[in-house]
């Protein structure tokens, strides 16, 4: 059965999506695998990549938004590929791991070359189309498809909202790479001498600092916490448009002894401030103006495979990934009262904490596993 995944996203650049499509495709047998995806800038970088992958990899300029006449262009680049494929390899089926508008191009294989496509839907990627004039373009492809892959609950509600049958849905989440995980240990001492954190206790945010990821409200309930925990130390690990707001709310509130921003931090560095901190926490919320929601929310599990008990925002995915009150617990993203309880009661009650996070462990390397993933896409035939 030969697999072609079409992903604009895709490493070695970073990002969720660019994770999610490695993750899953290196659990088919590299035989059955052809990745076909964008150009990057950093060619020796990619091509460094490449080399060390056990499937094959064609890069072509297959999304190309700067102008009309360069986006269908790049269309038509991806058709003649996808062609050349069938030919080549004997396509079965071609997973468009980013939809739109690559995913155009699945009706045509299917109409004329009888394969077969699977769209994958990550949550933004969708709904943040609804409102656009090529919502319907979007529809077609999703309907016409012999699949649609979500990854949460959360989002297969939503396809179904929009009309997409119930039985054409498959829930496939994101998964966790344990390897990238394990890359230091014993270590600790270097990171709490960096940034202050002797005799202290620990509270973790992981994410790219945009407004959904509610390290603000977190802010405002640490006014209540610090009372009562005052060796307390917040550290903020990640960069983004949001982060002049969050330091002027540090300043406006005093805590500019409590919180710490790490900016970016190498997978070194994070696997020590993990291996430290007592708990995770990340409230996100639904900013439903902006069509901009959490699809699932793999740093959950990332901060359970460290035996951390994990606060998050009972919206979007994020039940999916986060056990209430097994692995940790589901708060609302807007009441700062209740995540300043639920912090307190878990840096006081270390039993608790301890058995959250040996749950959330045991969640994770039972259940979450890329190779999990992988079984889920393999039943998809």
């Amino acid at each position: 059965m030969n697999k072609v995944f079409v992903a604009i996203d895709f490493p070695p650049e970073k990002g969720g999506i660019h994770d999610y499509a490695y993750g899953l495709i290196s659990q088919i047998p590299a035989e059955e695998t052809t990745v076909l995806t964008n150009k990057i800038k950093n060619v020796a970088e990619s091509e460094q990549f490449d080399q060390k992958a056990n499937f094959e990899i064609i890069r072509k300029r297959i999304f190309w938004d700067s102008s009309k006449f360069l986006l269908i262009l790049s269309q038509l680049i991806l058709i003649i590929q996808l062609i050349l494929l069938k030919w080549r390899k004997k396509t079965d089926e071609i997973h468009f791991v980013n939809i739109f508008p690559v995913g155009i191009a699945g009706p045509f294989m299917k109409l004329f070359f009888r394969v077969k496509y699977f769209p994958y839907v990550h949550g933004l990627d969708v709904m943040g189309m609804v409102n656009s004039r090529l919502f319907p373009l979007l529809l077609f492809i999703l309907k016409r498809s012999d699949k649609v892959i979500a990854n949460s609950q959360y989002t297969k509600s939503k396809l179904v909202e929009l009309g997409i049958s119930e039985q054409q849905i498959v829930i496939i989440p994101p998964g966790l790479n344990v390897s990238k995980l394990n890359v230091a240990a014993g270590l600790q001492e270097d990171i709490r001498d960096k940034y202050d954190l002797h005799g202290k206790k620990i509270m973790i945010t992981v994410s790219r600092l945009v407004e959904r990821k509610g390290h603000d409200v977190t802010l405002k309930a640490l006014r209540h916490v610090i009372a009562v925990i005052p060796n307390l130390k917040y550290v903020i690990c990640g960069d983004g448009p949001y982060k002049e707001q969050l330091e002027r709310l540090v300043t406006e509130y005093t805590l500019e002894s409590v919180v710490v921003f790490t900016g970016r931090t190498t997978d070194y560095e994070l696997h020590q401030l993990y291996e430290c901190a007592d708990l995770f926490i990340m409230p996100s919320r639904d900013i439903k103006e902006k069509g901009d929601v959490e699809g699932f929310g793999i740093v959950f599990l990332e901060a359970n495979y460290y035996r951390l008990p994990v606060i998050a925002g009972n919206s979007g995915g994020i039940p999916d990934a986060v056990k209430d009150e097994i692995t940790g617990y589901l708060v609302d993203p807007m009441d700062e009262k209740e995540i300043a309880n639920r912090i307190e009661e878990l840096i006081t009650d270390e039993g608790l904490a301890r058995t959250m996070g040996d749950n959330g462990y045991d969640w994770v390397t039972n259940h979450c596993l890329w190779s999990h993933r992988g079984q889920l896409l393999k039943q998809l035939a």
